[in-house]
């Protein structure tokens, strides 16, 4: 048979820490736990968190490492990066002929090639 789930309030959890606390917090966390009739988790959980109160800090539970992932409950949404931005400009050679030249060009190699076109138009 299940054991029945008890929900304590923060009133039943701040007297037991402060229990435990007044006893000069020698007793191990399990022992005082299992005496009470409490899960020792919890009142760790309990005893972490009303402490850094105290300090005027805000506790957060440190995640395992070994702990699985948390399983994510919306949609995952597919992004892509928006395309760049088309880098190469274009030489007119004229009777409907152009040249996209990229961005990273040799200066060279495109002189070479438009003195071709040069001749081809002057023959």
């Amino acid at each position: 048979m299940p054991k029945k789930i008890i929900r304590r309030g923060r009133d039943f959890w701040t007297g037991l820490v402060e229990e435990f606390e007044v006893a000069g917090a020698v007793e191990r966390h399990e022992e005082f736990a299992a005496r009470h009739g409490v899960l020792c988790d919890t009142f760790r959980r309990w005893l972490y968190l009303l402490r850094s109160e105290k300090r005027g800090r805000r506790w957060q539970k440190r995640r395992k490492a070994d702990r699985p992932a948390a399983r994510i409950s919306w949609p995952l949404v597919e992004v892509q990066a928006a395309p760049a931005a088309d880098a190469r400009f274009e030489i007119d050679l004229g009777s409907g002929r152009r040249l996209r030249v990229p961005v990273a060009f040799d200066a060279e190699a495109l002189r070479r090639l438009l003195a071709i076109f040069d001749e081809e138009s002057a023959t």
